[in-house]
């Protein structure tokens, strides 16, 4: 499991380099091989971001290709045995596969798991409470296609909690149910929790929806024998009334791009410092498998209904 508790502070800074050009003039092409012809140089790396079943043939023609290197939301393929293939292939080919977990690059998800793994602050782990609410609610045709929520959305949660409490998952339990009769006849859940047990013995809940009506919901608390560390939500703005009506704020940050935005430029940031200065990726091919394995075992369980164990 690899350890990657400090803030990340990067040696190639990709946002400034971006933004002391003036103007950018972006062309479009149907594929990376037209890109690659019509460019005057030649590519370093790409940003893949595209929906989840084009990863692997964008991944092994980029390999083919001799970029150095791939960075890709999670997950990096549809199945943890197709990740696993990806990162051999990326190996073969002298590739740095960079798979982006967005909370390893938060400042607040990075001072946690500090606190838990390397400051022992909560002792020893006992139970992980994991909220994760989107907003907006992605389009109904977006879910119908195969937005399946356990492929979607566990996986960073999945990859934090590991790696903030240093241990394994080693069996899963999970449900769901859908309030959207369209989705539900189509057997697609939005709503879902898992129940995750570790090897050393500590259990995490993680509670998943595809819609909070107030704004995106993002929360984490890890409790031990010792105390509790907790990740909150960010507000659109720390402004607050108090009076004889009650106390009020304002509604959460209004989606991903406004609450991760920070940790994603931090993201391209490392990456860069890999294609650049030769520094390593935080997250490794090995913990992208474990991830999806366990991604892949809640939605066995759902579908089965019973515990389902993981076999690394």
């Amino acid at each position: 499991m690899c350890m990657h508790m400090q803030p990340y502070v990067p040696i190639t800074n990709l946002r400034k380099t971006i933004n002391n050009i003036n103007t950018v003039q972006v062309k479009a092409y149907e594929s990376l091989e037209q890109a690659m012809t019509d460019s005057a140089t030649p590519f370093h790396g790409i940003v893949v971001s595209t929906p989840t079943n084009t990863h692997s043939a964008l991944i092994q023609e980029a390999a083919h290709s001799g970029i150095a290197g791939v960075f890709v939301e999670k997950p990096v393929g549809e199945s943890a045995q197709q990740i696993q293939e990806l990162f051999g292939i990326a190996d073969a080919f002298n590739l740095d596969l960079c798979c982006g977990f967005q909370r390893r690059f938060d400042p607040s998800y990075v001072a946690a798991a500090k606190a838990i793994a390397e400051e022992g602050r909560v002792g020893t782990p006992v139970v992980a409470n994991i909220f994760f609410a989107d907003h907006p609610a992605p389009p109904k045709q977006f879910m119908l296609q195969g937005g399946d929520i356990f492929l979607d959305l566990c996986a960073h949660d999945v990859d934090y909690i590991t790696n903030a409490l240093q241990d394994d998952i080693v069996s899963v339990y999970a449900t769901g149910t859908s309030m959207d009769p369209e989705l539900k006849e189509a057997g697609i859940r939005d709503n879902a929790i898992m129940v995750m047990n570790f090897e050393k013995g500590a259990v995490a809940t993680l509670f998943m929806s595809r819609s909070a009506t107030y704004g995106y919901d993002q929360r984490c608390e890890v409790f031990g024998d010792k105390g509790l560390v907790s990740v909150m939500n960010h507000p659109e703005t720390s402004m607050v009334v108090s009076d004889v009506q009650g106390i009020q704020q304002s509604r959460l940050k209004h989606s991903f791009p406004e609450r991760f935005q920070e940790a994603f430029a931090l993201e391209l940031d490392a990456f860069a410092d890999v294609l650049l200065a030769n520094k390593s990726w935080p997250v490794s091919a090995e913990q992208c498998v474990k991830v999806q394995k366990v991604a892949d075992a809640a939605r066995q369980s759902c579908a089965e209904g019973r515990l389902v164990e993981i076999e690394y």
